[in-house]
Protein backbone atom coordinates (compact mmCIF):
# COMPACT_ATOMS: atom_id res chain seq x y z
CA UNK A 1 0.00 0.00 0.00
CA UNK A 2 2.94 2.59 0.43
CA UNK A 3 4.21 1.94 -2.69
CA UNK A 4 1.06 3.03 -4.43
CA UNK A 5 0.97 6.15 -1.62
CA UNK A 6 4.08 7.06 -3.15
CA UNK A 7 3.27 7.10 -7.05
CA UNK A 8 0.14 8.46 -6.26
CA UNK A 9 1.69 11.36 -4.44
CA UNK A 10 5.11 12.03 -6.64
CA UNK A 11 3.15 11.59 -9.61
CA UNK A 12 0.64 14.58 -8.07
CA UNK A 13 4.01 16.57 -6.73
CA UNK A 14 6.20 16.49 -9.89
CA UNK A 15 2.56 16.99 -12.20
CA UNK A 16 2.70 14.09 -13.90
CA UNK A 17 -0.63 12.96 -12.62
CA UNK A 18 -2.70 13.86 -15.29
CA UNK A 19 -5.90 16.23 -14.80
CA UNK A 20 -7.30 17.22 -11.36
CA UNK A 21 -10.65 15.13 -10.30
CA UNK A 22 -13.36 16.82 -11.59
CA UNK A 23 -15.79 19.00 -9.57
CA UNK A 24 -18.43 16.99 -7.78
CA UNK A 25 -21.46 18.75 -9.03
CA UNK A 26 -22.99 19.62 -5.46
CA UNK A 27 -21.26 22.34 -3.51
CA UNK A 28 -22.32 19.74 -0.37
CA UNK A 29 -19.31 18.00 1.49
CA UNK A 30 -17.77 14.95 0.13
CA UNK A 31 -17.66 11.76 2.27
CA UNK A 32 -14.28 10.71 2.52
CA UNK A 33 -12.20 7.94 4.16
CA UNK A 34 -8.61 7.39 4.87
CA UNK A 35 -7.13 4.70 2.43
CA UNK A 36 -3.62 4.64 3.74
CA UNK A 37 -0.77 6.47 5.65
CA UNK A 38 2.47 6.70 4.74
CA UNK A 39 5.96 8.64 3.74
CA UNK A 40 6.52 11.10 0.44
CA UNK A 41 9.85 11.69 -0.32
CA UNK A 42 11.25 11.70 3.80
CA UNK A 43 7.10 13.64 4.91
CA UNK A 44 4.18 12.05 5.95
CA UNK A 45 0.86 12.01 4.47
CA UNK A 46 -2.46 10.59 4.73
CA UNK A 47 -4.43 9.82 2.06
CA UNK A 48 -8.22 10.30 1.72
CA UNK A 49 -10.33 8.33 -0.53
CA UNK A 50 -13.65 8.88 -2.10
CA UNK A 51 -16.68 6.25 -1.55
CA UNK A 52 -16.02 5.27 -5.01
CA UNK A 53 -12.24 5.40 -5.31
CA UNK A 54 -12.05 7.65 -8.01
CA UNK A 55 -10.77 10.58 -6.28
CA UNK A 56 -7.85 11.05 -4.08
CA UNK A 57 -6.93 13.82 -1.79
CA UNK A 58 -3.30 13.68 0.43
CA UNK A 59 -2.76 15.94 3.32
CA UNK A 60 0.68 15.97 4.62
CA UNK A 61 0.80 16.22 8.42
CA UNK A 62 3.55 15.82 10.67
CA UNK A 63 5.00 12.02 11.97
CA UNK A 64 3.16 11.77 15.91
CA UNK A 65 -0.17 12.21 14.33
CA UNK A 66 0.48 10.03 11.56
CA UNK A 67 1.43 7.48 13.68
CA UNK A 68 -1.51 8.15 15.71
CA UNK A 69 -3.67 7.87 12.61
CA UNK A 70 -2.31 4.98 11.43
CA UNK A 71 -2.70 3.39 14.94
CA UNK A 72 -6.29 3.97 15.26
CA UNK A 73 -6.42 2.93 11.37
CA UNK A 74 -5.05 -0.55 12.24
CA UNK A 75 -7.21 -0.30 15.89
CA UNK A 76 -3.51 -0.81 17.83
CA UNK A 77 -4.81 0.27 21.32
CA UNK A 78 -1.71 1.38 23.82
CA UNK A 79 -2.04 0.68 27.37
CA UNK A 80 -1.61 4.33 28.16
CA UNK A 81 -4.18 6.32 26.38
CA UNK A 82 -2.75 8.98 23.90
CA UNK A 83 -4.19 12.36 23.17
CA UNK A 84 -7.10 11.39 21.11
CA UNK A 85 -8.00 8.93 23.59
CA UNK A 86 -8.23 11.56 26.10
CA UNK A 87 -10.40 13.18 24.37
CA UNK A 88 -12.90 10.42 23.58
CA UNK A 89 -12.97 9.63 26.93
CA UNK A 90 -13.46 13.08 28.20
CA UNK A 91 -16.41 13.12 25.54
CA UNK A 92 -17.83 9.83 26.69
CA UNK A 93 -17.57 11.21 30.42
CA UNK A 94 -19.30 14.43 29.21
CA UNK A 95 -22.17 12.23 27.36
CA UNK A 96 -21.10 14.64 24.41
CA UNK A 97 -19.89 12.83 20.45
CA UNK A 98 -18.20 13.26 17.39
CA UNK A 99 -21.11 14.47 15.00
CA UNK A 100 -19.44 15.69 12.03
CA UNK A 101 -15.60 15.82 11.16
CA UNK A 102 -14.82 18.33 7.78
CA UNK A 103 -12.34 19.43 5.79
CA UNK A 104 -13.23 23.01 5.45
CA UNK A 105 -11.01 24.85 3.71
CA UNK A 106 -7.31 24.79 1.74
CA UNK A 107 -5.59 28.28 2.13
CA UNK A 108 -1.67 28.87 1.08
CA UNK A 109 -1.34 25.03 0.97
CA UNK A 110 -2.72 24.37 4.45
CA UNK A 111 -5.60 22.40 5.04
CA UNK A 112 -8.44 24.02 7.84
CA UNK A 113 -11.00 21.82 9.69
CA UNK A 114 -14.06 22.32 11.74
CA UNK A 115 -15.27 19.54 14.71
CA UNK A 116 -18.85 19.34 15.27
CA UNK A 117 -19.79 17.73 18.84
CA UNK A 118 -23.27 17.31 20.19
CA UNK A 119 -23.28 17.32 24.02
CA UNK A 120 -25.70 15.71 26.69
CA UNK A 121 -28.50 18.40 26.20
CA UNK A 122 -28.36 18.07 22.35
CA UNK A 123 -26.30 21.31 21.70
CA UNK A 124 -23.98 21.63 18.90
CA UNK A 125 -20.55 23.53 19.14
CA UNK A 126 -18.46 23.48 16.17
CA UNK A 127 -14.94 23.81 16.88
CA UNK A 128 -11.33 24.75 14.80
CA UNK A 129 -9.67 21.58 14.56
CA UNK A 130 -6.41 20.62 12.32
CA UNK A 131 -7.07 17.81 9.42
CA UNK A 132 -4.68 15.54 11.55
CA UNK A 133 -6.94 15.68 14.87
CA UNK A 134 -9.93 15.25 12.70
CA UNK A 135 -8.92 12.33 10.95
CA UNK A 136 -8.31 10.43 14.34
CA UNK A 137 -11.26 11.43 15.64
CA UNK A 138 -13.41 10.43 12.69
CA UNK A 139 -11.52 6.66 12.91
CA UNK A 140 -12.86 6.89 16.19
CA UNK A 141 -15.91 7.51 16.13
CA UNK A 142 -16.23 5.86 13.32
CA UNK A 143 -17.60 8.90 11.16
CA UNK A 144 -16.62 10.01 7.30
CA UNK A 145 -14.19 12.60 6.71
CA UNK A 146 -16.38 15.20 5.45
CA UNK A 147 -14.20 17.43 2.60
CA UNK A 148 -15.55 20.46 1.25
CA UNK A 149 -16.54 20.04 -2.67
CA UNK A 150 -13.96 23.18 -3.16
CA UNK A 151 -11.31 21.83 -1.25
CA UNK A 152 -11.60 18.37 -3.38
CA UNK A 153 -11.50 20.53 -6.76
CA UNK A 154 -8.64 22.40 -5.64
CA UNK A 155 -6.31 19.35 -4.16
CA UNK A 156 -8.25 16.07 -5.11
CA UNK A 157 -6.46 13.64 -7.36
CA UNK A 158 -7.90 11.66 -10.78
CA UNK A 159 -7.29 7.88 -8.98
CA UNK A 160 -7.09 6.64 -12.19
CA UNK A 161 -4.28 8.54 -13.75
CA UNK A 162 -2.25 6.74 -10.33
CA UNK A 163 -2.67 3.21 -11.23
CA UNK A 164 0.44 1.58 -13.32
CA UNK A 165 -0.64 0.96 -16.73
CA UNK A 166 -0.48 -2.90 -17.64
Amino acid sequence: MRSILAIALLAAVTGTAGAVAPAPTEEAAVPMTVRTVGLVQGSDVVLLETANGKTLLPIWIGSLEAQAIDRRLHKQKFPRPLTHDLLETILTTLNAQVERVEVDELRENTFFGKLTLRDAKGVRFRIDARPSDLISLALGAGVPIQVAAQVVQQAGIDASAMRPSP
